[in-house]
């Protein structure tokens, strides 16, 4: 999960950019957490202490309602969620990789990433983009291949994972929409050949920077298991005590059992 709210703050100052390299000042003076980290985090607060995902993400987001969302999210979260929503935004996937590091099967990862989606984005290529990005950090984070994480989310989610970051650059800097940023945020990762490879060739991609390098960094934290001290600690810098708490907490919990009963 680390690597996801890193790759948020590192991306925050990149948004629509269109850099000609991967030779960039990774913090800047304006990086910062936005919606990404703390619905993260909110994911994060349900697997640990076994509160329903709504219920957090309501919390979360009244604690620090000027981290970025979408209006009609903030307006829901603010009204306690008594209303339905529908979000046909990329929320769900990037905050759900506490998930796939916390799940203990294929199977489980992908049941929870859709109980999760389901509360804001009851939209099939919104709930798909959730679970693969969820399987994909538990296959990586469980020792799976880069190769055998590429064959089974092309295979059971249809995504091209052939076309690599030098294509989604283009596409995106074309201006085509992309229909979710789970594709170029797993191009980024297989490309790399570290964790700060990794966070570069996703920022490099452009458009929802952010977003991109937040999925990236998950996944490239649960494969290459390491992440540069410099980058924790200059992350840390910019979360609140409450945030850097419950991330340490994460990072150090053993899941033994089901994700959270409290689901149900």
């Amino acid at each position: 999960m680390k690597g996801a709210i890193i790759g948020d703050i590192i991306g925050s100052a990149f948004v629509n950019d269109n850099l000609p390299t991967t030779e960039f000042q990774l913090f800047k003076p304006t990086s910062a957490f936005t919606d990404d980290t703390v619905l993260t985090l909110a994911t994060a607060d349900s697997v640990i202490h076994q509160k329903p995902y709504k219920e957090t993400l309501i919390e979360w987001t009244q604690r620090f309602p000027e981290a970025g969302y979408r209006p009609d999210f903030l307006q829901w979260a603010m009204n306690g969620g008594i209303e339905d929503y529908k979000s046909e935004g990329d929320g769900a996937a990037r905050r759900i990789s506490p998930i796939g590091f916390a799940a203990s099967s294929i199977e489980e990862a992908l049941t929870e990433a859709k109980k999760s989606a389901l509360i804001t984005h009851n939209v099939p290529v919104r709930l798909e983009a959730a679970q693969a990005t969820a399987v994909a950090v538990y296959m990586a984070k469980s020792g799976a291949t880069r190769k055998e994480i590429k064959r089974f989310i092309s295979v059971h989610f249809g995504y091209d994972l052939n076309l690599n970051v030098t294509h989604w650059k283009s596409k995106i800097h074309s201006g085509e929409t992309l229909s979710t940023p789970v594709p170029p945020a797993i191009a980024a990762f297989l490309e790399a050949s570290d964790f700060e490879e990794a966070i570069r060739l996703a920022i490099l991609i452009g458009g929802p920077s952010n977003t991109i390098a937040s999925i990236t960094g998950a996944l490239a934290q649960a494969y290459f298991k390491h992440i540069p001290k410099a980058f924790i600690k200059r992350a840390l810098a910019r979360l609140t005590p409450d945030m850097e708490s419950l991330m340490e907490n994460f990072e150090t919990a053993k899941f033994q059992e089901k994700i959270i009963e409290g689901q149900k």
